[in-house]
This record gives C-alpha cells, structure tokens and sequence, in this order.
C-alpha cells in the first residue's frame, strides 16, 4: 500500500511538474533548477552529517564553495532589466517615435497599431526582451501623453 502512495504521489508530481514547464518562462525554470539543486545539496549534507559522514559532507561543502561563490558573483554583478531600463530612458519625442518606427504627426491610433505588433513579437512572456517592452512602454507613455495635450 505505500507504494502505491509513492507512485500515486510521484504522478501527481511528474504532471504538476510537467504544467510548470508548459506555462514557465526561462527564468522560472532556471530559478527551479537551482532551486532544487540547492535542496538537494542541503538534504545530503544532512544525511551525511547524521549518519557519521561529516568529514565527506564537509568535502562536498569544500567542493561546491567555488561554484556557489562564482554563481554569487554573477548574480550580484548581473545589472537588472529595471535598472538598465532607467539608465536607457526615452526623453524625447523624436526618440520615441524611432523606437516605435513612426513618423512625426502618428495619430493616436497608428502609435496604439504599432505599439501592439511590436510588443506582440517581444513581449516577455513569449520569451521576449523585457528590457525592449519597457522601451516599446515608455515610447508609448510619452507620444500619448503628447498626443492629448
């Protein structure tokens, strides 16, 4: 009967697993991946030191500092998508109107038309830039905001 239970539960699993990956962006999966790795890494640093194999759980804390100190590092140098996208602001119309591909005097319907056709190609969800959708945004933003003054 437990196993019955383990194999019920391991489907469960498996299928919940497989509905995470049709529904996941690259950054869910890859946060998953490590995720578990690290949960696993821990679970077995903890069987080993428990079941009197502390000095090969601490091998394997040892073995694993480099990669976890360079995986540190990269994360911490990393610039993220907001703070490129402040950096790289738009601040002007003429600007705006080169990152939407338009023509000085768009009316507010050709800016909304070209707005959605190119979020609809790099819309982060579909594997997109969010660095580019925050661009397609604020172009957007500021030739309404024109527009209806």
């Amino acid at each position: 009967m437990p196993y019955i239970f383990l194999a019920l539960g391991l489907l469960i699993g498996l299928y919940a697993l497989f509905r995470f990956f049709l529904n996941a962006n690259i950054k869910q999966i890859k946060a998953l991946f490590l995720t578990s790795a690290f949960i696993v890494i821990c679970l077995a640093l903890f069987f080993m030191a428990i079941t009197g194999r502390l000095a090969g759980a601490l091998a394997l804390v040892v073995a694993l500092a480099p990669i976890i100190h360079l995986m540190i590092k990269e994360w911490r140098e990393k610039p993220t998508a907001d703070n490129h996208a402040q950096a790289n602001e738009i601040s002007t119309k003429e600007e705006a109107l080169n990152v939407l591909g338009l023509k000085d005097g768009a009316s507010e319907d050709d800016i909304q038309k070209a707005y959605k056709t190119l979020m609809q190609k790099v819309h982060p969800d579909k594997e997109g830039s969010e660095w580019l959708a925050a661009k397609l945004n604020q172009a957007r933003d500021i030739l309404l905001e024109n527009e209806r003054k």
